[in-house]
C-alpha cells in the first residue's frame, strides 16, 4: 500500500510543480481534482468494502487423505458496484493437533459483483485432527491508499487417518475366548448366557428338555435346541504411549503400527482394548475394540487427547486406575523412552504375555 501512496505523492508534487511554473488556472482547477477524487474515492470504496463483504469457508467439514492433495476453498462475496475491481488478500493457516501451525497460505483477488472463491492446496503429511482457520482478510480502497483488516475467525477441523501399512510385528497372540461379564458374545461357540441367542440346532442325547424350541421343532417335524451366547471377557489389550516422543515422524510411524495391529485383531475376531494416556485429564483412556467401526472412534478419542507429558508413566496411571483387573496378552507400543523393563512393566499391567514395540 505504500507504494501507491508514494506514487500518489510523486504524482503530485510533479504536477503541482507544473502548475507552477505555467500558472494557469486550469492548472490549479485540475490539481485540485486530482488531489480531491482520489481520495474521496478511496475513502468511499473503503467504507463500502467494509459493510458489505462475507468471508467464509464453503463447507461445514472436510476429508482429507494422508500425502494427497486438497483443495481449501473460501467463498468471498461483495454487494456494492464500486467496490468491483478492488483488490483483496486472504490469509489461511493450518495447525495440527498439537496447537503447531505447519502452513500459512495467502491469495490475492479482486472483488466482483459475483460470489468468488479463493483456492488453496494443501497435503496432508501427517495423520491426527487438524484445524483450518481464516486468518485474515485485507480490504483495499480504491487507489488502494486505504486497507482495512477482517479476523473473521471461521474456523473448521478434520481428522486424517494413519496411512495403512504392513509391518512385521507379531499380531498373531495366542488367544483363547474366556466367558466373563460382557456384552460382546463369541462368535465360535455357545455359552449359557440366555440373553443371547447363539444358533438353533438338532437335539442330541444329552441335551436339557429346557433347551429345546417348541416353534422350530413343530415346523420341522424333529426336535430343535437352541444354543445360547458365550460372554468374552476382554483380557486383550494394546498400550499406546508417544508422550515422551519428540519426532513427529516417529509418532507418526507408532500410529501407524497401532492401525496395522488394530485391524488385523478385528480381521482375526479378537476382541482387545486400545489403552493411553490423557495429561490434561491425568488418567488412562481405555476403548473396547470389537469390529472394524471401532477403530475410527479409537482415532477420534487419541487425537483429541493431550499426550504431550512424559514425566508421568502410562504403567503407574494404569495400574492404580485399573486395580484388580487382569490381562492374559498385551502390545505396548512406545517412543522415545528408555527405561522400560519388561519384568516390572509386565507386573504393573498385570499381563501374562507382554510384547514390546519401540518405534
Amino acid at each position: 500500500m505504500w507504494k501507491n501512496w508514494l506514487i500518489y505523492i510523486v504524482s503530485l508534487m510533479v504536477y503541482s510543480l507544473f502548475t507552477i511554473l505555467y500558472g494557469k488556472r486550469s492548472a490549479f482547477i485540475i490539481l485540485f481534482v486530482i488531489v480531491l477524487v482520489p481520495l474521496i474515492y478511496s475513502l468511499l470504496t473503503w467504507f463500502l468494502t467494509k459493510r458489505g463483504f462475507r468471508a467464509y469457508f464453503e463447507t461445514d467439514s472436510m476429508t482429507l487423505e494422508k500425502n494427497k492433495m486438497a483443495e481449501i476453498k473460501v467463498k468471498l462475496e461483495s454487494i456494492s458496484e464500486l467496490c468491483a475491481g478492488n483488490r483483496v488478500r486472504v490469509f489461511i493457516s493450518i495447525y495440527n493437533g498439537m496447537g503447531k501451525r505447519i502452513f500459512r497460505g495467502r491469495k490475492k483477488l479482486y472483488l466482483t459483483l459475483e460470489e468468488q472463491t479463493a483456492l488453496f492446496e494443501f497435503m496432508p503429511k501427517y495423520s491426527g485432527v487438524h484445524k483450518i482457520v481464516l486468518e485474515k482478510i485485507r480490504l483495499y480502497s480504491g487507489f488502494s491508499l486505504f486497507c482495512s483488516t477482517f479476523h473473521p475467525e471461521d474456523q473448521l477441523s478434520f481428522m486424517i487417518m494413519p496411512e495403512y501399512k504392513e509391518f512385521p510385528v507379531q499380531t498373531g497372540i495366542l488367544y483363547e475366548e474366556k466367558e466373563g461379564e460382557s456384552e460382546q458374545f463369541s462368535v465360535r461357540k455357545s455359552g449359557n448366557d440366555p440373553s443371547e441367542l447363539y444358533d438353533i440346532r438338532l437335539y442330541r442325547p444329552g441335551d436339557k428338555m429346557n433347551r429345546i424350541n417348541w416353534k422350530f421343532s413343530a415346523k420341522s417335524n424333529e426336535l430343535m435346541v437352541q444354543d445360547y451366547g458365550f460372554p468374552i471377557a476382554c483380557d486383550l489389550a494394546v498400550f499406546f504411549d508417544v508422550s515422551a516422543e519428540k519426532d513427529l515422524q516417529k509418532i507418526e510411524n507408532a500410529l501407524e503400527i497401532l492401525y496395522y495391529i488394530m485391524v488385523h485383531f478385528t480381521f482375526e475376531k479378537k476382541l482387545f482394548y486400545v489403552i493411553w494416556k490423557d495429561c490434561e485429564e491425568q488418567q488412562v483412556k481405555r476403548t473396547l475394540v470389537s469390529g472394524s467401526e471401532d477403530i475410527y472412534e479409537v482415532f477420534q478419542k487419541l487425537f483429541c487427547a493431550d499426550m504431550t507429558d512424559g514425566k508421568t508413566r502410562i504403567e503407574d496411571m494404569y495400574c492404580a486406575q485399573f486395580e484388580g483387573e487382569f490381562l492374559s496378552s498385551s502390545i505396548f507400543i512406545y517412543g522415545g523412552r528408555h527405561d522400560l523393563e519388561d519384568e516390572i512393566l509386565r507386573m504393573k499391567l498385570r499381563t501374562d504375555m507382554l510384547e514390546l514395540i519401540h518405534v
